[in-house]
């Protein structure tokens, strides 16, 4: 009997949520040396955003709660390129929250650029032919609609003139739950055909493809003579050397300024 108590006392203290408590200084500043170990490479520096969101914000979209965040920490986010960090101690878990909490109290840092301008050049270049922003566009490419949350500056100026550099970590580019989107393919048919576009879904017999104009295929695989999956690829060309640095700011503004519905 006593040996079933000890244990249920056990399996409790494991499982309990841990809880930030007081969050001093010490906390803090640890939490920010275990961040710019662990997280910079997604979130950015001082959680500015990159190719994941930007933590600099009052309520975390995924972590509305400390218990929330301390969660996300130890687990991660399911589907998405968010992992799960277990290498940490209690304490060290409590410090990184105690310091993703106090970017939330920053004030957001002004993004320069003109979004008004930006929109404008967003239009002109036809932006809207391969994504769609406020359900207006099309559907090639990723939803710009809340892209703003998603990505901080730096990831979307990159995206801008090396998309192929820029392409988001983890669900994008890795297959779950079956499929991956936003992946280039080349595939040669048996018969001689040919189509480029990215793939929409997969499984072992078949493969779903969107070309460039929008027509959709659905190809058994074996009719296939080539099926080249071109990961590190992005069908978006580079706009480099059609924008000025002042318009790349501007567009940059204007994408930065898409929040979506939050």
């Amino acid at each position: 009997m006593m040996k079933r108590w000890w244990m249920v006392v056990t399996v409790a203290l494991l499982t309990a949520p841990v809880s930030l408590g007081a969050q001093s200084k010490a906390d803090v500043d640890g939490g920010k040396l275990l961040f710019q170990g662990m997280c910079t490479e997604c979130h950015g520096a001082g959680g500015a955003g990159g190719d994941a969101p930007s933590l600099n914000r009052p309520r975390l979209l995924h972590a509305p709660t400390d218990v929330a965040l301390v969660n996300i920490i130890q687990n991660g986010i399911p589907n998405t390129a968010m992992p799960r960090v277990r290498r940490f101690s209690e304490a060290e878990t409590r410090q990184l929250a105690a310091y993703i909490r106090s970017l939330g109290k920053l004030a957001d840092a002004k993004i320069p650029g003109d979004a008004r301008k930006g929109a404008e050049i967003y239009r002109s270049l036809g932006c809207a032919g391969c994504h769609i922003v406020g359900g207006q566009g099309g559907n090639l490419g990723p939803d710009l609609s809340d892209i703003g949350f998603m990505r901080g500056p730096s990831y979307l100026r990159q995206a801008i003139v090396d998309p192929g550099a820029a392409l988001p970590k983890g669900v994008l580019q890795v297959p779950s739950r079956g499929y991956a989107e936003y992946l280039p393919l080349r595939i040669v048919t048996k018969e001689g055909g040919e189509v480029r576009g990215i793939r929409v879904n997969e499984d072992s017999f078949t493969i779903q493809v969107r070309d460039q104009a929008g027509r959709f295929y659905s190809l058994r695989k074996t009719d296939l003579e080539l099926l080249e999956k071109q990961t590190g690829k992005s069908l978006m060309p580079s706009f480099s050397t059609r924008l000025t640095q002042p318009e790349l700011t501007d567009l940059v503004a204007y994408l930065a300024s898409l929040q979506g519905e939050q």
